[in-house]
């Protein structure tokens, strides 16, 4: 769900303030979930980064997607 679509439901008589609650607790939840996936991500980026700096003899990769 876009964020146009967000606030167009938040701003629309459809559903209870308890529902909107509901749905945007809903989408926080799935965003920090991307989020930290993410963050993982740059985590292992930064590691390899270190590797290639620090030994640049024995640059193994280790494991990841």
């Amino acid at each position: 769900m876009t964020m146009t679509e967000l606030t167009a439901l938040m701003e629309s008589d459809q559903k209870t303030t308890e529902e909107k609650l509901r749905l945007l607790k809903k989408v926080r939840v799935n965003l920090m979930d991307e989020l930290h996936g993410r963050q993982q991500q740059v985590d292992q980026v930064d590691y390899l980064i270190y590797q290639l700096q620090a030994g640049k003899k024995n640059t193994k990769v280790r494991g990841g997607d």
